[in-house]
Parts: C-alpha cells; structure tokens; sequence
C-alpha cells in the first residue's frame, strides 16, 4: 500500500486491524520492510502491524525533486513516519527500530513523543558516530557512487551477519535488499546516518518503557551499545540477547527475537 505523504509515495505493509496497540517497524540501513516478515506474519494474529519502506529505501518513492547529501536526516525519516501514522489515524504505537530503525525512533521520541507508547531498540546505539565512523560512511559513500549498490552489499555483509549465517538464504535475502536500494539514496542515507545526533542525553528523559535487543554476534552495534540504552534509560525493561544472530536479529533468529518481543508486550 502507498500513503502521499511529505512528498513521498510511502510504501508500507499493514497486516491485521486489532486494536488498540498496533506496532510500528522500522528497518535498518539500507534495507527495506521485508526484513520484519517474520514478526508480521507472528504479531499480525493480535496486534495491528505497520511496516513502512523508509526514504529512499524499498518501494518507497519521490513525489517531487530526489534530495541531495545532507537534506535526507534522520529527523525528516521521523517526520516521514509520523505523517504515515496521521494517514492511517494512528494516534499511539509500539516502535520497533532496528540499527537506523532505532535511530528513527529515538528522533520520533524527540519530535513526536506523544505517539509512542513503548519502544524495542534492537541492535541499535544510543551514540552518535565516532570521527572514524564518519569518514568510513563517506568513504563507502564515494565507493557507490562509483560501483553501485553491490558495492555497499559486498563490503557491509561480512559485519552484518553471525558467521553461521553467511553462505545461507537469510545473506541472499539481505543482498537482495541492499543491490535493490538504488545508489543514490545509499549515498543520501549515508550521510544523514553520520550527521544524526548523539541521543544519550535522551536516555534519561524517556518515559516510554523500552526493551533492548542485540543480537549475541553484533559487532556493529554490540553489547556495549545495547548496555548503555539499558542502563541509562529511564524506563528500561529488560535488555536481551538473540543466540546465533549477529546485527540482523529478527532475520537471524526469529523465534528468539520474536519471543522476547512478546514478553515484553505481555509485560
């Protein structure tokens, strides 16, 4: 289904019409909704579930004039979101973010906190990027420009997954996903992913209970990151960690990731 909204045609996928308490997922970077069809497909049989194709990303089209490096951020992907839920009269959701996902959550907490209910962060990080992290995302950002998005999939993969789970379908799923996202908006992505803001600060002021999820193989955002989201959060539920997944938990390991999902919302 498409929404117009914020000069963008918006894809998402809805499933279910339960009400109240409809949850909300955000992808990671630079993948799509699909990433979540195993929580859809579980979460659907009571809970309404909404799961957008972020700017630039998937299915999800301009309307008007394609931004350019530096007017893509992660508050105008909030801002994207919120229009969504406006359009499907959704006054109050769960957020599940995962990596970026998270990062549009903590800019939804910041711009939008009337919306939230609850809040998974999973394999994502409170922190802004370091100095070496910045240029690595410029640096990869020259590289597409040049080769295309197989460049992007080749060299982020290997970080991505668990060991295990190279060499299986779940890594041609991701590589699908990354090759689909076109070149451009990996480059637009890139850089609102290192201009994002440091949302440590924010830990302490938010009053929506949260749980934290990272997956036991992250080493993109790992334990260390998750640690300091539970520990500073104000409303910190549980943090829990997926076996056997490395940054991608929900495709690593569904059935662990969905079933601390589902505690945390029968808590």
């Amino acid at each position: 289904m498409y929404a117009s909204v914020n000069g963008l045609n918006l894809f998402y996928e809805e499933r279910s019409d339960h009400e109240p308490d409809p949850i909300l997922f955000l992808h990671g970077f630079p993948l799509d909704h699909s990433m979540w069809r195993h929580q859809l497909d579980a979460f659907s049989m009571t809970h309404r579930c909404i799961a957008p194709d972020l700017r630039g990303h998937g299915s999800t089209t301009d309307i008007g004039e394609t931004l350019q490096p530096g007017q893509v951020t992660i508050e105008l992907m909030a801002d994207d979101v919120a229009a969504l839920l406006d359009h499907l009269r959704v006054q109050k959701i769960t957020v599940c973010g995962l990596s970026m996902g998270g990062y549009v959550a903590f800019a939804l907490w910041r711009r939008h906190p009337q919306r939230i209910s609850r809040i998974v962060f999973a394999d994502t990080k409170a922190t802004a990027d370091t100095v070496e992290a910045r240029a690595a995302r410029f640096q990869l950002a020259e590289q597409v420009k040049a080769g295309g998005s197989k460049v992007a999939a080749d060299s982020m993969l290997p970080r991505l997954l668990a060991p295990e789970n190279l060499d299986t379908a779940v890594e041609l799923d991701v590589r699908r996903m990354i090759e689909s996202t076109r070149p451009d908006h990996i480059v637009n992505t890139l850089h609102a992913l290192a201009s994002r803001p440091d949302s440590t600060g924010l830990l302490a002021h938010l009053s929506a209970p949260c749980m934290v999820v990272v997956g036991e193989k992250d080493i993109m955002t790992p334990k260390t990151d998750a640690d300091l989201i539970y520990r500073e959060a104000e409303c910190a539920w549980r943090m829990v960690e997926i076996p056997r997944a490395g940054h991608l938990s929900p495709l690593e390991n569904p059935d662990a990731f969905n079933a601390a999902v589902a505690e945390f919302l029968r808590a």
